[in-house]
């Protein structure tokens, strides 16, 4: 048995940017520019620590910016691959077959990570997986991150922190852009877009991206993919609307549809939807009684509103073939058979977001928001069939106003999710969940001195869940406090301590419940998650007449209480998940360094490199969960390394050609083999055991990438690159390749090893070339 520690590691690096021409200066300039991109960074205006604009110096709450320039010094095509180089977030790639990710903060997985765009919480649990590879990078004007408890502004899932994806305003966006790429490994990537002005106070932005990659490629000669076949599209139209008293307003709509599958080279399509026949046994007091789930026909209640027919299995000869078919026949007279049909996982998402946001044009500051996305996923991993549907409508109404050296931010705001599929957790789809949430909110920016300020916040939200898993009604309370001091202009200290709060769907979060190689049982009703959290940073700047220099130390500490966690039965075959309780809790500690220099030549360099320790402390117990012990003990999570960081360096030869190096390195992380499993013969009768061949830790190992940039006078750039450029790929990821539905080898029955797609620790895309062209008019 085999106990599955949920955790995603934690990336450190700060890209704070100096830009200076590649001319020579006198020294007393190159000192000026210098201390110059100091100043500029701090009077940036944030938005996201505070849900109000203040200059980036006064906030208490350290806030990371990413700029639209960065984003395209990395020739990456979308905001989920841009954010694998920035401090503290990490893409962790969820699954072998489909290639899905989601993004952690501080050590945390993804789910306990709130992403915005312009300010609303659309990224719902479901889309974090399958949409963020959608948002091109053409319509963001940066990117505002938070580490760190944000519940008291932001409510349920802003534990690890918040990601704010800002897009471009209508009005400062280029007339027309475009961004175009192929790479070595066939892959396709358009953008374009225009802006327009009807009036001084009526401006419109929109844009359409697409990606196209339909090359299988196979290096390690596993007969498995090593990328993900995608086809998708996302169309975006703002508008940006300017009023009385220098207010705006603006909404925004975006779709995006996606087609991507993976797995056995060779899959046939037509094979998408069949599953595995089951055969029903109705006897109550027989241990393979399934009467409550499988049809008499074959199917489960789970699939048989979708399924289009039976998978045949691979036998050993066509004699046995034959007879299964019959079985099958006699069963269900009518059914339609997939023979030799690969393991795959296909995955159809639609999406649409809606965003709106309205100031009052009076001199008050009374700001309304709203938000809606609704979500449709139809997926199939291997024989089991997953569709699913959520609903997300948010509202919120503040007002903000100063009082002396006090700034005060009051408001409520409403949350309703939907949230359907075709599993245990909506009963088969007659018992969705659904959340109303209700909520009030008030925070206090009070100016202590002239070298501190203190931020205090209170959040009140009334949260009513049904569920088939459960039903509950929680007042949930939400403080926050945050402290900055600056005892001069070159340092500043911040600190913060908070709660969160989290209401857990275990299908959209947790892929390892849906491809299945386990089934998922609830061991008791499941409670939400909640956490108490705090952070600790220090920011240092020096400029002299030859270095720019930025360096920040960071700690955080997050103690989770009703964690959730699941229990692998290797033999069973299930997920078993529990809350911890009693003495039981999760823990996740860390600490990071960075910096960031500039020369007085045209040259940039940041590093970081962080420590991270991600533990659940658990009594000890059985393969079904039970406790056996009174003593706890510490295991870490898996995909959690205890060391990481990033680096980079650009280079302007010229004012016009840049030069731009990129990279990752990761330390080892606990990764969820099988370990050692017993051998039966066909009697029942133990033969032996079989030990998993795969590590049960990563390698050491770095990722480097390299941008070569080339721009014109007329707003057109030429770029070419290289990613990946030691062409690292994992090895040996997967187990019994040769029968990936476990025909032939028949675990259940005879033990051994089985087929997993949750073994990864890095993509599998190898060394690959890119050429590209970027036009703004």
């Amino acid at each position: 048995m085999r106990r599955i520690k949920i955790g995603v590691p934690t990336v450190c690096m700060s890209f704070i940017v100096f830009f200076c021409p590649a001319q020579q200066r006198t020294g007393n300039q190159r000192a000026d520019s210098l201390r110059a991109g100091l100043e500029s960074q701090l009077e940036e205006v944030v938005v996201t620590g505070t849900l109000k604009e203040v200059r980036k110096s006064e906030s208490p709450v350290p806030v990371t910016i990413v700029s639209s320039k960065f984003f395209r010094r990395t020739s990456t095509p979308n905001v989920l691959d841009a954010l694998y180089l920035v401090n503290g977030l990490n893409p962790q790639v969820n699954c072998n077959m489909c290639n899905t990710s989601d993004i952690g903060i501080n050590g945390m997985q993804g789910p306990y990570s709130m992403v915005l765009i312009d300010g609303m919480p659309i990224v719902s649990s479901l889309s974090t997986v399958y949409g963020l590879s959608g948002i091109p990078n053409t319509i963001i004007e940066r990117v505002e991150i938070v580490k760190g408890p944000a519940s008291s502004l932001y409510g349920s899932e802003a534990i690890g922190g918040v990601i704010n994806i800002i897009t471009r305003k209508s009005d400062q966006s280029p007339r027309f852009f475009l961004d175009y790429n192929g790479s070595t490994w066939g892959e396709l990537t358009g953008n374009t877009g225009f802006s327009t002005k009807f009036s001084n106070k009526v401006s419109t932005l929109f844009n359409v991206d697409g990606y196209y990659y339909n090359t299988p490629k196979d290096q390690d000669k596993d007969g498995f993919m090593d990328k993900t076949l995608q086809k998708r599209i996302s169309l975006f139209n703002k508008w940006d609307f300017k009023q009385k008293y220098n207010k705006d307003a603006s909404i925004s709509l975006r779709y995006y549809n996606e087609d991507r599958y993976g797995g056995e080279l060779g899959w046939n399509k037509s094979h998408r939807g069949f599953v595995d026949f089951n055969e029903l046994d109705d006897d109550a007091t027989s241990e393979g009684y399934n009467a409550d789930f499988v049809l008499p026909n074959g199917y489960t209640i789970y699939n048989s509103k979708y399924a289009k027919g039976f998978r045949v299995p691979r036998f050993e000869n066509d004699a046995e073939k034959e007879a299964w078919k019959a079985k099958v026949r006699s069963a269900n007279p009518g059914a339609a058979f997939a023979d030799d049909m690969k393991y795959q996982e296909s995955i159809y998402t639609s999406r649409f977001e809606g965003v709106g946001r309205y100031r009052l044009p009076i001199e008050e500051n009374i700001t309304f928001d709203a938000s809606y996305n609704q979500h449709n996923q139809n997926a199939t991993y291997g024989t089991e069939i997953f569709v699913a549907d959520q609903k997300t409508l948010f509202g919120q109404g503040y007002w903000d106003r100063k009082f002396g050296n006090h700034s005060l931010l009051a408001g409520a705001s409403y949350r309703y999710i939907w949230f359907k599929d075709n599993t245990i957790a909506s009963a088969n789809g007659s018992f969705p969940l659904v959340t109303k949430m209700p909520g009030v909110f008030i925070q206090d920016l009070w100016k202590t001195g002239k070298k501190t300020s203190l931020l205090l916040g209170y959040r009140f939200d009334y949260d009513v869940t049904e569920s088939a898993n459960g039903s509950h009604k929680n007042v949930v309370h939400s403080p926050r406090a945050a402290f900055k001091y600056i005892p001069n202009t070159n340092n500043t200290f911040r600190a913060s301590v908070g709660t969160g709060y989290r209401i857990v769907n275990i299908f959209s979060e947790d892929h390892r419940a849906l491809s299945g190689q386990y089934k998922a049982v609830f061991g008791e009703s499941l409670k939400p998650e909640k956490s108490l959290s705090g952070t600790l940073d220090y920011e240092g700047r020096v400029a002299t007449e030859n270095i720019g220099l930025t360096y920040s130390l960071g700690a955080y500490y997050t103690h989770f209480f009703n964690k959730i966690y699941p229990v692998r039965n290797e033999t069973a075959r299930t997920l078993t998940y529990f809350n911890v309780d009693g003495n039981e809790y999760a823990e996740n500690i860390g600490a990071s360094l960075d910096i960031a220099l500039n020369f007085r030549f045209p040259l940039r360099i940041t590093a970081g490199a962080s420590y991270n320790k991600a533990q659940l402390i658990e009594y000890e117990r059985d393969e079904q969960g039970n406790k056996t012990g009174k003593n706890t003990e510490r295991n870490d999570f898996e995909f959690s390394p205890r060391w990481m960081g990033v680096y980079s360096a650009g280079y302007d030869l010229t004012e016009k050609f840049t030069v731009d190096l990129t990279g990752e390195w990761k330390g080892p992380m606990l990764l969820p083999t099988q370990g050692d499993i017993k051998t039966y013969d066909g009697s029942g009768n133990e033969t032996g055991s079989v030990t998993d061949p795969r590590p049960e830790r990563s390698p050491w190992f770095t990722k480097m990438n390299l941008q070569l940039a080339y721009r014109l006078n007329n707003g057109l750039q030429f770029y070419a690159g290289v990613r990946n450029i030691f062409d690292y790929v994992p090895k040996n990821l997967l187990v019994n390749v040769k029968d990936p539905f476990n025909d032939l080898s028949n675990p259940d029955v005879y033990g051994g090893l089985q087929f997993d797609t949750e073994y990864n620790y890095t993509p599998q895309q190898g060394r690959t070339g890119l050429v590209g062209i970027r036009y703004n008019f």
